[in-house]
């Protein structure tokens, strides 16, 4: 489902690491991690606009509302995407250190613009 487009979605930077005693991610695996990502991700209404991996790290770049719920999606997104790694791997060793990363990024609004739009939220008299 794709995130309803408006001036105030945020975009958010996601990094997870893998644990220390887990053997790297390889490149045949980047993609079973994509797909993973994308369907838990379809669960918090937002979207995957892009994925990045290293050999002990995944980055994911999401677009969403501004009342996403960061740690139950972070929560979330780790625990499908261990059990598709423990899946491909044959594993039920815990795939993901325990903390994660997470950082707004993008372009700042035109603060007069946005004041205009949220004018008209406002209440009425």
């Amino acid at each position: 489902m794709a995130v309803k487009r408006n001036p105030y979605t945020i975009k958010l930077q996601v990094v997870y690491a893998i644990a220390h005693d887990v053997a790297p991610i390889l490149a045949e695996e980047v993609d079973v991690l994509g797909e993973a990502f994308r369907s838990a991700a379809r669960n918090f209404k937002c979207d995957i606009i892009s994925t990045s991996s290293g050999e002990r790290w995944f980055e994911a770049i999401l677009a969403a509302e501004a009342s996403f719920d960061i740690p139950k999606a972070m929560t979330s997104l780790k625990t499908v995407t261990s059990r598709a790694m423990n899946g491909a791997r044959g594993s039920t060793a815990v795939f993901w250190t325990p903390g994660y990363m997470v950082s707004s990024i993008g372009d700042p609004v035109n603060p007069e613009e946005a004041a205009l739009k949220l004018e008209h939220k406002g209440h009425k008299k």
